[in-house]
C-alpha cells in the first residue's frame, strides 16, 4: 500500500484542481473544486477536513475545506468501506464486506486489524470508544488501538446503533415486537417503522414521518417518507420527500412548514440560511424562511453540505456522482 499511496499522494497534491466557473450569480459567487472521488455515499468529516472513500475504486483522499487541497490519498481502502473515523493521526477503517476494522497511519501503513465472523452492520465512534454492531445483534466495543473493551448480545438484530444522553442504543426496522433497545435495558416497542436517523433528542421514523423525542416521550408527525434532518441547538429542520416540504419543529410542535421546488434529499442550516439539497435534480436551494427560495445548479448529485470555518455566509457541497466539491459564498 505505500507505494501505491505516495504515488496517488503526488499525483492529488500536485495537479492543479481548483476550477472557478460562475461568479456572482443572484449575489452569490460560486467556485468548483474536483476531487477526483466519486460515488463516496458516506463523507466523514474531520476537525476542517472531510475524509472520502470510493467504495468501488478503493481509493480515500483526505480534503481540506479551506484550502481547497487534497492533503493526502490512499489505494487500496477494504472492500467496501462503510466509515472512517480519524483517531488523533491515525485512520480507522471500517470495512463491511471483508469484515474487518484496521487502523493505518498517515503514510497507509497498517498498525491493527480486527476480522469478525460476520458481516459489520453500523458502526459508531463515541467518547473515544469504537463500536461495531455485526449482524445479528452481536456489539462490540473497542479502544482507541482496537482493543476490546466490551462485547453486548441485542435481543434480535437491529439496523442502526446510536448514542444519546451517554447511552448506547440500536434501531430495529419493520419489527413488530420491538423498535429500540438500550445497551443492559429491555426493548421497547413504541410504535416507529423505520426509526433510522437520530439527531439532537430526535429519532426519526422516516418511512411513516413521526418524530420520537426520546427526552419528553412524545411523538410528532408531519409528511412522510423524510430524507434528512438538522438540529441548529434550538430547532429541528426535517425534509420531506413525499411532501417536498421542509417542517420545522420546536418543542415537539410544527413551527413552519413550506414546500420546496425540487425533491430535498439533504438540509443544513448555514448562518441564517437554510440550505436544501436536491440529488435527482442536482439543485441547490437557499432561503431564509420558505418566503423566497433561491436555486442554484450544482454538480452531479450534491449528496453533502459541509460548513467553513468561521463563515455564516458561505457553505460547500459535496457531489458524489461528479467527485467535486461546490463552494457557495453569499
Amino acid at each position: 500500500m505505500q507505494s501505491s499511496t505516495r504515488i496517488l499522494r503526488k499525483i492529488y497534491i500536485f495537479i492543479n484542481i481548483i476550477l472557478l466557473i460562475q461568479t456572482f450569480t443572484f449575489g452569490v459567487n460560486i467556485e468548483k473544486v474536483y476531487v477526483g472521488i466519486k460515488y463516496s455515499f458516506r463523507n466523514f468529516r474531520t476537525d476542517g477536513t472531510v475524509i472520502l472513500v470510493d467504495p468501488f475504486s478503493r481509493n480515500m483522499v483526505v480534503y481540506n475545506l479551506e484550502s481547497k487541497q487534497i492533503v493526502t490519498a490512499y489505494s487500496s481502502i477494504g472492500s467496501y468501506v462503510m466509515n472512517v473515523y480519524q483517531s488523533e493521526n491515525d485512520y480507522i477503517i471500517v470495512d463491511r464486506t471483508t469484515p474487518k476494522i484496521s487502523k493505518i497511519n498517515p503514510y497507509g501503513n497498517l498498525i491493527k486489524s480486527v476480522s469478525f465472523q460476520k458481516r459489520i452492520q453500523s458502526s459508531l465512534l463515541q467518547d473515544n470508544v469504537l463500536y461495531i454492531l455485526l449482524e445479528g445483534g452481536e456489539l462490540y466495543s473497542f479502544d482507541k488501538d482496537l482493543n476490546t473493551i466490551g462485547t453486548y448480545k441485542f435481543s434480535g438484530s437491529p439496523a442502526y446503533i446510536f448514542s444519546w444522553n451517554g447511552k448506547i442504543f440500536a434501531t430495529y426496522l419493520w419489527n413488530e415486537n420491538y423498535d429500540i433497545e438500550f445497551v443492559n435495558e429491555k426493548p421497547q416497542k413504541i410504535g416507529l417503522t423505520t426509526p433510522s436517523i437520530l439527531v439532537g433528542d430526535i429519532l426519526i421514523d422516516t418511512r411513516d414521518g413521526q418524530l420520537y423525542n426520546l427526552k419528553t416521550g412524545k411523538i410528532t408527525k408531519i409528511s412522510k417518507y423524510i430524507s434528512s434532518a438538522y438540529y441548529d441547538g434550538e430547532k429541528y429542520y426535517i425534509t420531506s420527500m413525499a411532501g417536498l416540504s421542509l417542517t420545522i419543529v420546536q418543542n415537539d410542535s410544527v413551527q413552519n412548514s413550506f414546500k420546496v421546488p425540487y425533491t430535498p434529499t439533504f438540509v443544513k442550516k448555514v448562518g441564517e440560511y437554510i440550505v436544501i439539497l436536491s440529488a435527482p435534480y442536482n439543485k441547490v436551494m437557499v432561503t431564509k424562511d420558505g418566503k423566497e427560495i433561491n436555486v442554484f445548479d450544482t454538480g452531479d448529485y450534491p449528496f453533502e453540505v459541509f460548513t467553513l470555518k468561521d463563515s455564516q455566509s458561505a457553505f460547500s457541497v459535496y457531489c458524489s456522482d461528479s467527485g467535486e466539491f461546490y463552494y457557495y459564498t453569499f
